[in-house]
C-alpha cells in the first residue's frame, strides 16, 4: 500500500515538473535517451495523462526511469521527503534484478545439464530395453523349438507304444 502511495506522489511530481518546465513527451524522451534510460512514448503519454495516478504502472519499468531523469535534471523542490528513498529503492531493485538474472542464467544452465543427463539415461534405458526385447524374442524361439522337439518325441513315443502293443 505504501508503494502505491509513493507511485501516486511520484507521478504527481513528474507531472508538475513537466508542466513547470513546459516539457513535451518528445523532449522528455530525448532527456531520457541522453541519460541512457528508455520508456516508450505510449507509456509516457499514459503516465502524463489525466488520472494516471490511479493507473497500475509497474514502478520499476515505467515510473522509475522517468523519475530518475526528471528529478536528477530539475531537482526536487516539491518537498517530497522520499525522493532519495525512491532513488535508493530503484538502486536496490536494480541490484536485485541483476542478481535474479544471474540466478536465472545459472538455473537455465543447470536445467540444460539435467536435461542432457536425462536424455543420456533415456538413451541407455532404451538400449537396454531393445537388448532385453531381443533376449525375450530368442527365449520365445528356444521355447518354441523345445515345444516342437517335445511334441515330436511324444509323437514318436506314442507311435512306439502303439507298435509295441500290437
Amino acid at each position: 500500500m505504501e508503494l502505491e502511495k509513493m507511485k501516486r506522489k511520484t507521478i504527481k511530481r513528474l507531472k508538475q515538473i513537466k508542466q513547470e518546465q513546459g516539457l513535451s513527451i518528445p523532449q522528455i524522451m530525448d532527456l531520457m535517451e541522453k541519460q541512457g534510460k528508455f520508456v516508450s512514448e505510449a507509456t509516457l503519454k499514459k503516465l502524463f495523462s489525466d488520472g494516471s495516478e490511479e493507473k497500475p504502472f509497474r514502478y520499476q519499468d515505467s515510473i522509475a526511469p522517468v523519475a530518475d531523469v526528471l528529478l536528477d535534471i530539475y531537482g526536487d523542490s516539491s518537498g517530497l521527503d522520499d525522493t532519495e528513498s525512491l532513488r535508493q529503492f530503484i538502486r536496490e531493485k536494480n541490484k536485485l534484478i541483476e542478481l535474479l538474472v544471474i540466478k536465472v542464467e545459472e538455473l537455465g544452465e543447470e536445467a540444460k545439464n539435467r536435461e542432457k543427463l536425462y536424455e543420456d539415461r533415456k538413451a541407455a534405458y532404451e538400449k537396454t530395453i531393445a537388448s532385453l526385447e531381443t533376449q525375450v524374442q530368442r527365449l520365445h524361439e528356444q521355447v518354441d523349438r523345445k515345444d516342437t522337439m517335445l511334441e515330436k518325441m511324444l509323437n514318436a513315443l506314442i507311435i512306439n507304444n502303439k507298435e509295441a502293443d500290437l
